[in-house]
């Protein structure tokens, strides 16, 4: 599994290795998500991000915490 820092990279991440291996059917549902993704001036939500990642890879949001050292 592949880890990244922002949902904005491993959702680019799934349009570069993910999304060309689809069904034009599945690339089809994509398809707008994907191009607005693009398009300057349009953003789309974390929340369409995550859904469209679960709906075609294994995807899980992870977050870590260390404490700090004591003093």
């Amino acid at each position: 599994m592949h880890h990244f820092s922002t949902i904005e990279q491993a959702f680019e991440y799934f349009l570069e290795n993910i999304y060309p291996n689809l069904s034009p059917a599945e690339k089809n549902k994509v398809k707008n998500t994907k191009y607005e993704y693009y398009k300057e001036g349009v953003k789309v939500s974390h929340k369409r991000m995550m859904r469209v990642m679960n709906e075609y890879a294994d995807f899980e949001i992870s977050y870590n915490i260390q404490p700090k050292s004591s003093k």
